[in-house]
């Protein structure tokens, strides 16, 4: 910074508080909101309604990033086999088909595009195959809609911890081990979603992106403080399978050692997956970072052009495949990286989800 914004941005000096009383006061709106919401329902004004069946929640308290995705993936994949009939539930944030609700895919076809459905359900669809995946607002009439046609035993609510209107069995809250709770401030002055306090909702906790499991930090003692109770899991993204694009080729992640990559992404926290290919061995020349939900276009094509003189391969998340579908990639020697969520102290985790199931 030069000096006047040296001077200007000193840390915790009035200046600061005065730019950013904007933000401060729109983040005391939505807490003041969120505080009405919650009282109406606290006090029955606003229905919680239940379904027929087990729900298990999957959400997180932060804006994004923390593997709410990965987990749901994982968790669908585990009753599966385990010859649970389970459907999944998504708002289907930005996509078109948000307001009015929709099928999304049966588990065997695919019906709604990226476009209709949002990038993760539709990211979902494809990963699950022989799971139901519904998307819209109104997710009590898309479970019931979700017994009638496909006889659900267990439906997981994506994104569910602030969707107060529907009854779940299981709140599961993920929280990333690595950004924790930012600043501690609400939305837009921070990340948080809700106020911290409202974690002791949570049935379970799952950090993610722990790397190895180490002695208790700061940010499980703040947990452990808020909600002695509740049990605490650890979880990490592990890399599956490295795809070729033009061919769907499916390679070891491990190939990418010693490769010259160019990365993007355009994720909540694209640092990570930075991390995972320096990981894997890949020396990473260039990363471009795009925002959240970004659609591609032929000029974001045209910039990585620029770089195949000093690059061998470029890799994206599975999440920003979806959205190149209509690109043409001719000439790009993109992979996509697959991971999956691991649980540190899975056989724990799983039989607390299972005594869900099976109560």
């Amino acid at each position: 910074m030069n000096r006047w914004e040296d001077y200007l941005f000193q840390e915790g000096g009035w200046r600061v508080e005065f730019l950013l009383f904007p933000l401060r006061f729109v983040s005391w709106l939505y807490g003041l909101a969120l505080w009405v919401r919650g009282r109406l329902y606290e006090k029955g004004l606003l229905e919680r309604r239940r379904l027929s069946c087990k729900v298990i929640s999957v959400g997180n308290i932060t804006l994004g990033g923390t593997g709410k995705t990965p987990m749901v993936a994982y968790l669908a994949r585990e009753l599966q086999k385990r010859e649970v009939k389970v459907g999944v539930l998504s708002r289907g944030y930005k996509g078109l088909k948000e307001r009015e609700g929709g099928v999304l895919s049966d588990g065997e076809n695919i019906y709604l595009g990226p476009t209709e459905a949002g990038d993760e359900p539709f990211m979902l669809a494809k990963m699950l195959k022989g799971v139901p995946l519904l998307v819209g607002r109104d997710r009590y009439a898309l479970g019931l809609y979700a017994l009638e046609r496909f006889g659900v035993d267990v439906l997981i609510l994506d994104d569910g911890f602030q969707h107060l209107g529907l009854s779940r069995d299981l709140d599961i809250v993920l929280i990333d081990a690595r950004s924790g709770f930012g600043n501690g401030r609400l939305f837009p002055r921070g990340p948080l979603r809700e106020p911290i306090k409202g974690l002791r909702r949570a049935s379970l906790f799952v950090l993610s992106k722990v790397e190895s499991l180490q002695p208790p930090g700061k940010l499980e003692e703040k947990l452990r403080n808020l909600a002695p109770t509740t049990p605490l899991y650890h979880s990490r993204y592990k890399p599956l399978y490295l795809i070729e694009a033009a061919s769907g080729k499916i390679f070891s992640p491990r190939s990418l050692r010693g490769k010259r990559v160019l990365a993007f992404a355009g994720i909540a926290d694209p640092g990570y997956f930075i991390h995972m290919l320096k990981e894997l061995g890949a020396e990473v020349v260039k990363e471009l970072n795009f925002p959240d939900h970004y659609r591609y276009g032929l000029k974001d094509l045209k910039k990585m052009h620029k770089y195949m003189d000093r690059v061998e391969v470029i890799v994206t998340t599975e999440k920003d495949y979806v959205k190149l579908r209509n690109i043409p990639l001719e000439g790009l020697p993109l992979f996509v990286l697959g991971i999956t969520q691991e649980i540190w102290e899975e056989e724990l985790f799983l039989q607390k989800v299972l005594s869900v199931v099976s109560s």
